[in-house]
């Protein structure tokens, strides 16, 4: 038991940031070692009252329940309650988690209103050559979505065969993606199983694998022959579970299995099985039951009664959920350390439980409920929420917090970000985006761009560097370069340093504090230049709550790149690529500050491409581009199907060669594209410089080095440059790129630069 004065140590500085009264910590610290949810004995359930348009009115609530306080009085910070967590998960996390915890589906069906449908997926019955089957289910698939046999053969193809899946990609196309789901009438599933069963007579074959929700069953053969004498039945297992928390019964006819005092199977089985040599088993999270028929036979189903799901469409459903579930899931990050020392920034969202559920939104709350973690004696992480009165309460009154962060106080943003969980009328938003393209459109009209220079560099007397942290390989490439090594910045012509030194040339360019001191570079362009071909559009997640949304209703096949703000040095935080403005919303909860549009590159689906650039500006306004430039680099994205995953932190960015990119394209786009794409990128590089250079003043005697990174963008018949981040590097940065790096921008800076090094564009 962790005793109060280390609750303190441990909890002080996260308890000081929820602004919890220093009075109501050792009540909340005798709370949580009781595992006292003792809140129940204040409050009771009450219906809610007819629906009110304006969800920024008091008692307006996210379900039907209301916590109505159930005492004559409840003081302002006289107690603290605890407030328990439905579900717990990462976005990495939470489709697996939707299908393997038990139970959990259906509490989130029932909390979001979004069930599967009745009628079964039938199981298409398969033949061993999947063209014969794709030959015989052309037909229905042609007269249940009028697509032609060509069209429906390919669709066939894509899917294996699967007819249901086919039937529903045909719809989704009729429908510009709005799709059928699992709302398929029954007369066409009725008309769809009779084609199955047909299919089944000409090919002779039953399905010997098939799915329910809660888990697989494989028949096969137990040496290798003809005879079907044995059946697996397997259960995928969630995180955490010990294996002495799985219990499995196998009898004769009968099949019991419990996860987690929660029983999963209890049924009779199809026929007799010989439990002498059935066994179970937990092999990588997955409990395998292998049982042994007494008589070697097909089976139709293994448990008597059991239901079963199409994979596909049952995957689409734990989307569905999901997607609804950003009305509800709230987040809190964290501090975590990989296996190679490095600290980076994770995210858990979470779902409160009916108590929780049921405080309801309001503009001038009574209780403030926020996240807590709890950090007990072993070092374990326990999530709950902690909810404590801020004004006197008296008896029947509903319990209400502020759904909106704490930071967001602009009466228009608010409404806006409740929108992402009342998805109340969206004018507002519209007219919000409306107003931002004109603005947007006006600042392109008048802006004004500044003069690159035309010529090199002039020659100067630069003899001296100072690099501060140089490593030896780069005080080697210096001096073989011809410049002497200075102790101090003080003895240097050239200083490498990120603070400034006054009369000193130093790479601290006035446009370095445009892209290194906002939260997004996007921004800071479309403030001077406004809209331009070659920008992305991109919004505070603080500022332009309404613009975003506006924007994301009229873009709807967009996707969203999310970037958190960077408050502590040295800490990483993955961006987010998601496809649910909701989500992107309430991303904002956890820190992420920006939206910007990120445009996939269709041809490739699960990959994001990107070309860097690095870029120098010297004192003299000279724009040169690094010899080894462009780089192209690709994020691999997760996939689901044939699409990426909607909800997805970006992974790790890994090089890949330009003949490499242009085969993974080469049946959209020809080789010559790239050339056409350089060049654009180039122009753009000077555009987006020239336009900055008239925005910012700044010493003459300073430049700056920057990385430049543009999407890949399909055009009618082109690759076209989108600009996806501009930053400042720092010299850390510049010490990470080959040794010679350093030393050839003194070259620039001296007048004596090889075009094989650094080349000049922009040039008249």
């Amino acid at each position: 038991m962790l005793d109060y004065g280390r609750f303190e140590a441990i909890h002080k500085q996260q308890l000081e940031a929820l602004d919890l009264p220093r009075a109501l910590w050792k009540v909340l610290h005798k709370k949580i070692v009781q595992e006292s949810f003792d809140i129940g004995e204040w409050v009771v359930f009450a219906e809610a009252e007819a629906d009110n348009d304006d969800s920024n009115s008091c008692a307006a609530g996210i379900t039907n329940s209301r916590l109505c306080l159930n005492k004559e009085e409840l003081a302002a910070l006289e107690t603290v309650f605890l407030v328990d967590h439905a579900w717990t998960t990462s976005i990495s996390q939470a489709l697996s988690d939707l299908n393997n915890i038990p139970g959990l589906l259906e509490r989130m069906e029932r909390l979001t209103g979004v069930y599967e449908s009745k009628n079964e997926a039938p199981q298409a019955f398969r033949a061993e050559n999947v063209e014969s089957t794709v030959t015989v289910n052309v037909p229905a698939v042609v007269s249940q979505t009028g697509v032609s046999e060509e069209r429906a053969r390919e669709l066939l193809q894509r899917t294996g065969g699967d007819i249901v899946e086919a039937i529903m990609m045909a719809n989704d196309e009729t429908a510009n993606g709005g799709g059928a789901g699992n709302n398929m009438p029954e007369h066409i599933q009725s008309q769809i199983l009779q084609q199955l069963e047909t299919s089944s007579e000409q090919n002779g074959k039953k399905p010997t694998k098939w799915a329910t929700r809660s888990y697989e069953c494989i028949q096969h053969s137990l040496d290798g022959g003809n005879e079907l004498d044995g059946i697996e039945i397997r259960l995928p297992l969630a995180p955490g579970v010990q294996s002495g928390e799985t219990k499995c019964a196998v009898l004769p006819s009968h099949l019991t299995v419990s996860i987690a005092g929660r029983t999963i199977i209890d049924g009779d089985l199809h026929a007799q099985v010989d439990t002498s040599i059935s066994t179970w088993s937990i092999e990588d999270g997955v409990l395998c039951i292998a049982l042994v028929k007494q008589k070697p036979e097909y089976w139709s189903e293994a448990i008597v009664g059991e239901s079963r799901i199409s994979p596909k469409l049952h995957q689409k459903h734990l989307l569905r959920v999901f997607r609804e579930l950003w009305r509800y899931l709230q987040g809190y990050d964290y501090l975590a350390q990989g296996a190679d020392q490095s600290i980076s920034k994770r995210t858990n969202w979470y779902v409160q439980d009916e108590v929780g559920l049921a405080v309801a939104h309001c503009d001038d709350p009574n209780v403030r409920c926020l996240p807590f973690l709890y950090v007990n004696d072993h070092g374990q992480m326990m999530p709950y929420s902690i909810l404590w009165p801020i004004k006197s309460i008296t008896q029947g009154e509903p319990l209400s917090r502020d759904y909106c962060p704490r930071w967001l106080t602009d009466p228009i943003q608010r409404a806006a970000y409740l929108q992402a969980i009342f998805q109340g009328p969206t004018q507002g938003m519209l007219n919000a985006r409306e107003q931002l393209v004109r603005k947007w459109n006006q600042i392109a009209a008048d802006a004004t761009r500044s003069t690159l220079a035309i010529q090199p560099t002039p020659t100067q007397h630069l003899r001296s560097l100072y690099v501060r942290d140089a490593t030896s390989e780069v005080q080697s490439a210096i001096t073989t370069a011809g410049y002497d090594l200075a102790s101090t910045p003080e003895d240097a012509d050239v200083v490498f340093d990120d603070i400034q030194h006054e009369g000193k040339l130093t790479c601290r360019h006035g446009i370095n504090t445009a892209l290194i001191d906002t939260d997004s570079a996007i921004a800071t362009f479309q403030h001077v230049a406004g809209a331009q071909s070659w920008l992305s559009k991109g919004f505070s997640l603080r500022t332009q709550i309404a613009e975003f949304i506006g924007t994301a209703l009229v873009d709807t096949n967009a996707w969203w790149l999310l970037t958190s703000a960077q408050t502590q040095p040295g800490v990483a935080s993955p961006q987010i690529l998601t496809s649910s403005w909701v989500a992107a919303v309430r991303h904002a909860d956890v820190g992420y500050s920006t939206a910007t549009e990120c445009n996939l590159f269709t041809a490739v689906p699960d990959r994001l491409f990107l070309a860097e650039w690095i870029v120098l500006l010297t004192p003299d306004r000279g724009v040169y581009l690094w010899g080894e430039s462009p780089r192209f680099i690709q994020h691999k994205l997760e996939m689901l199907d044939d699409s990426p995953a909607p909800y997805q932190a970006l992974a790790p960015a890994s090089a890949v060669s330009e003949d490499e990119l242009k085969r993974s394209i080469a049946n959209q786009l020809g080789s010559e594209s790239f050339v056409e794409f350089t060049t654009k990128s180039e122009h753009a590089i000077a555009d987006a410089v020239n336009l900055l250079l008239s925005a910012v003043s700044g010493p003459e005697n300073k430049f700056g080095v920057f990385r430049f990174r543009f999407a890949l963008e399909k055009g009618p018949d082109s690759m076209l440059p989108v600009l996806h981040e501009a930053r400042t590097m720092t010299v850390a940065e510049q010490l990470s790129q080959s040794p010679n790096f350093i030393p050839a921008i003194a070259a620039v800076l001296s007048g004596r630069s090889s075009r094989t090094q650094w080349r000049q564009i922009g040039l008249e």
